[in-house]
């Protein structure tokens, strides 16, 4: 089955920020991050229930090399991003 990805605008401005974030403290960081996150979402669009459900109906992908996870769901044939976050912050401040 294929899933189209939707990225919800919060989730794009968590990825900005943490990005920016790393690029002031090295350069490239930045870039390395958004690179990681792309990947990991082509693999979630890919197989979107390979990564485990952590609370409700959401799902968590964690990324490569950087304390950070996709918080996402699945309906129907789309999956849906809710927010990129650190490991340690709140799941549910995207809520606030």
């Amino acid at each position: 089955m294929k899933y189209t990805l939707i990225v919800k605008p919060e989730a794009e401005l968590d990825t900005l920020k943490s990005a920016k974030w790393y690029e002031e403290k090295q350069e490239n960081l930045g870039i390395r991050f958004l690179d990681e996150v792309e990947e990991k979402l082509h693999l979630i669009t890919r197989s979107p229930l390979h990564y485990q459900v952590r609370y409700k109906a959401t799902r968590l992908a964690l990324i490569e090399h950087f304390p950070y996870a996709i918080h996402y769901i699945i309906e129907e044939e789309k999956v849906i991003v809710l927010a990129v976050l650190g490991t340690r912050e709140d799941p549910e401040q995207w809520n606030k």
